[in-house]
């Protein structure tokens, strides 16, 4: 019963999180396509509409498709699955770190349906602006999987060190 508990709990929090993505893409299709970059806050937050067919920061835009397809699909599509029966078959997982997984999935997830229904490309329409820094073009479902993998990467330095004994390090001998 435990077992049915979490995959109900981490396909309805997958579903949303997917569901907010590809609503926000939508939105972003109908409302920004074809519009002037918008500015709010003083600059700090654009809406602009673009699409990508690279991953992150448009890596591998320009590769032959079949490789995009391989890559941006199959393979995402793999990992994907896997990571999805990782998450229900860990029973050791902190809920933090199902959280943070389930953030991946969910942006992983709605980035492929993205790119399986636009032609292999990828809405993209958020950048921020902050002291002349900026971002580049991302949505939703980016923001999920970096907050994910942030957060696995840095409880995993944390852990790495806190459980580190000085005298391993050659530090506690005289």
């Amino acid at each position: 019963m435990k077992q049915l508990k979490k995959i109900s709990i981490v396909l309805f929090v997958t579903l949303m999180l997917v569901g907010c993505d590809l609503t926000t893409k939508e939105i972003a299709r109908d409302q920004l396509r074809g519009e002037q970059l918008i500015s709010y806050m003083g600059g700090t937050v654009k809406l602009v509409y673009a699409e990508n067919i690279g991953g992150m920061l448009s890596l591998g835009s320009g590769v032959h498709e079949i490789v995009r397809f391989l890559v941006f699909r199959v393979f995402v599509a793999i990992v994907l699955v896997i990571l999805f029966f990782y998450i229900i078959f860990k029973n050791d997982l902190s809920k933090l770190h199902t959280a943070a997984m389930v953030l991946v999935l969910g942006g992983g997830i709605g980035n492929l349906i993205n790119r399986f229904f636009n032609d292999g490309r990828v809405i993209d329409f958020l950048v921020f602006e902050l002291f002349g820094l900026h971002t580049g073009i991302f949505n939703l479902a980016d923001v999920y999987v970096t907050i994910g993998i942030s957060y696995l990467l840095l409880s995993s330095i944390i852990s790495k060190y806190s459980k580190e004994d000085p005298a391993e390090e050659g530090l506690g001998e005289s």
